[in-house]
């Protein structure tokens, strides 16, 4: 009989893929699993060829990027002297998470399951493949995919005679989590004394290329007047960090004082009796399931709640199932068991996704369910605040880092403006301020020859990463004599646009080609697809003649799309050449939702 043992791997950029890989395997102790959940690079990939079963989950970002902890599991596994038949006993599954909008939609997980059944392992399922684009989210995909997993697994190895399937997972919480004594009258904490006032929760966490940096300047660079605040960010620079023009500066941000006061204002009305300042420790129950680094010391739980918790969250069927479990109001009890059951999804869509209602208006709704919250059942139902990525604007050799941030704020159904938990932290941040940040590479790849053309289209927050390319080459000691193409959109040239004075300084010195849409600014709306368009003999030039490259950065609505179709007639309707050009990676996007 085959050992009841399911390792559980991700891959996971923003956390996500994170989530759900252990929310597989919180379910796989139903069916008596055992097995670690574990970020595919710190699993001993050299051990792949022992398991049995194996559940990947992995993210695709960017222009088809694996995350940043699957990349060294990834290289092994392509290595050309592996075996055809390496993983003949394995049985896996593969789910990806995605985004239909980008052309390489779930490519990673695309790639990674052909890899498996390439090194002979056997597919227990069809690749999942979820797609955040769906009406249902992720769930829609993932809620079917897993069920079918337990009852494919259920064929292989069936449960041992005297063992059923559990009515609900064992270990339904991930950690064990202790209050320390409380402090005392001299406002010395026994365990952790005197707690300082800016503590930063990711101070001390290696990751790589990190560091500190102090707030410069925090300017807004749209009107006064205008709908949309956008900020440049000015952070200085640290002289251990370097980067390239067109990386990308990650950053986790914190809740708002108001989020914070509303939160613990609710423990209160409930009878939670959980201060800002009550200490608590999480601990491991067992070694499947590792604390983070940052929480395995005593912290004051307003700390978690302002920097670990993301308390803006849209919840998902997780947290309402949490929230079911010790509910002893009938009404709520049956409500929650709705929204986290495969059949509830549509109304769980309509009643947290469609108005974006966060996991603190959740508890709000569900005082009864509330009122019944443990510790361990918080660190389950609040999300971890995932890092946000943002272009660097900037060059190093300006000796500042900065980006450019639009600060998101809209209005659904709900009563109070729904706002970006990022953004809004950025916003507020006031010179003098030092936040923990780190650089990775961008998915743009510039060409080494700088010679080569660069036709750039970059609408709104799209220009951050060509105002860095252009200011590297502004101040480059050996100026690139190759032509410089840039076409930027805005609503309007007296409101949005962005860094108006480098760019017409640098048209004005002949290193830039720059055109402007300005969409509200006359009757007829003109976006940069327009321009482009009419700028047909320019754009054969560059494109056919010299070879040129374009990069296209913004919004991935409906841009990208609009923009390589007026390419493709601008260029006399070769949609074959930019399809090449595409796959010579000539022609790059770098979009975001």
């Amino acid at each position: 009989m085959l050992e009841r043992k399911l390792t559980i791997l991700y891959g996971s950029q923003s956390g996500t893929a994170q989530d759900l890989a252990e929310q597989i395997w919180r379910e796989s102790k139903m069916y008596h699993f055992r097995g670690n959940v574990l970020p595919m690079d710190e699993y001993d990939v050299s051990e792949l060829i022992s398991e049995r079963f194996v559940v990947c989950v992995c993210s695709t970002y960017g222009q088809g990027e694996e995350p940043d902890n699957m990349k060294r599991f990834w290289k092994f596994l392509l290595r050309k002297s592996l075996p055809t038949d390496s993983l003949r006993q394995v049985h896996f599954g593969v789910l990806g998470l995605g985004d239909s909008r980008y052309p390489k939609f779930n490519y990673v997980a695309k790639k990674l399951h052909k890899r498996l059944v390439q090194l002979g392992g056997t597919s227990l399922l069809p690749v999942g493949l979820c797609d955040d684009q769906h009406d249902l989210g992720y769930g829609a995909v993932f809620l079917p995919w897993i069920s079918q997993l337990w009852e494919e697994l259920g064929r292989i190895v069936p449960l041992p005679a005297g063992l059923h399937k559990l009515n609900e997972s064992p270990r339904e919480y991930r950690w064990k989590v202790d209050i320390l004594p409380e402090t005392g009258g001299d406002g010395m904490h026994p365990t952790i004394g005197t707690w300082p006032t800016r503590y930063d929760l990711y101070a001390e966490l290696q990751m790589p290329n990190g560091f500190q940096t102090m707030v410069r300047e925090n300017r807004r660079t749209t009107a006064p007047d205008h709908f949309q605040d956008v900020r440049l960010i000015t952070f200085e620079k640290n002289v251990s960090v370097g980067w390239s023009p067109g990386d990308v500066l990650y950053v986790r941000p914190r809740n708002s004082p108001e989020s914070l006061d509303r939160l613990f204002e609710l423990f209160q009305e409930h009878g939670i009796n959980l201060q800002r300042d009550t200490v608590v420790h999480v601990k491991a129950i067992d070694s499947e399931m590792p604390v983070p680094t940052i929480l395995r010391k005593p912290l004051p739980l307003g700390v978690i709640a302002e920097q670990f918790w993301d308390l803006t969250a849209i919840p998902r069927a997780r947290a309402f199932a949490v929230l079911a479990r010790c509910c002893d109001n009938e009404l709520e009890h049956e409500k929650l068991t709705e929204f986290s059951s495969i059949e509830g999804q549509e109304e769980l869509f309509s009643y947290a996704n469609r108005p974006r209602r966060t996991i603190v208006e959740v508890l709000q709704d569900f005082p009864h369910a509330t009122r019944t919250l443990s510790l361990e059942a918080m660190f389950e139902l609040f999300q971890p605040i995932k890092p946000r990525a943002f272009s660097i604007a900037s060059a190093v050799a300006s000796n500042t880092l900065q980006i450019l941030v639009a600060v998101i704020e809209y209005k659904t159904k709900l009563s109070v403006p729904r706002r970006g938990l990022c953004s809004h932290w950025l916003r507020r941040l006031a010179p003098g301020d030092v936040i923990s940040a780190w650089v990775r590479k961008s998915t743009f790849e510039l060409p080494a020859d700088k010679t080569i053309p660069l036709v750039m289209i970059g609408p709104g927050t799209g220009l951050a990463p060509f105002r860095g390319i252009l200011q590297e080459r502004e101040l480059s000691e050996t100026p690139t004599a190759g032509p410089l193409v840039l076409f930027f959109g805005c609503r309007s040239a007296t409101a949005d646009f962005h860094c108006e004075e480098d760019l017409k300084r640098m048209e004005q010195n002949g290193m830039l080609k720059l055109f402007c849409a300005f969409s509200r600014d006359q009757p007829d709306k003109v976006y940069v697809q327009h321009l482009i368009r009419k700028e047909g003999m320019l754009l054969k030039r560059l494109l056919i003649e010299l070879s040129g490259w374009v990069l296209v950065s913004g919004s991935s609505k409906n841009m990208p799309e609009a923009v390589k179709e007026a390419l493709i007639e601008a260029i006399g309707g070769d949609a074959a050449y930019i399809e090449e050009m595409v796959k010579a990676n000539r022609y790059q996007e770098e979009t975001w939702a």
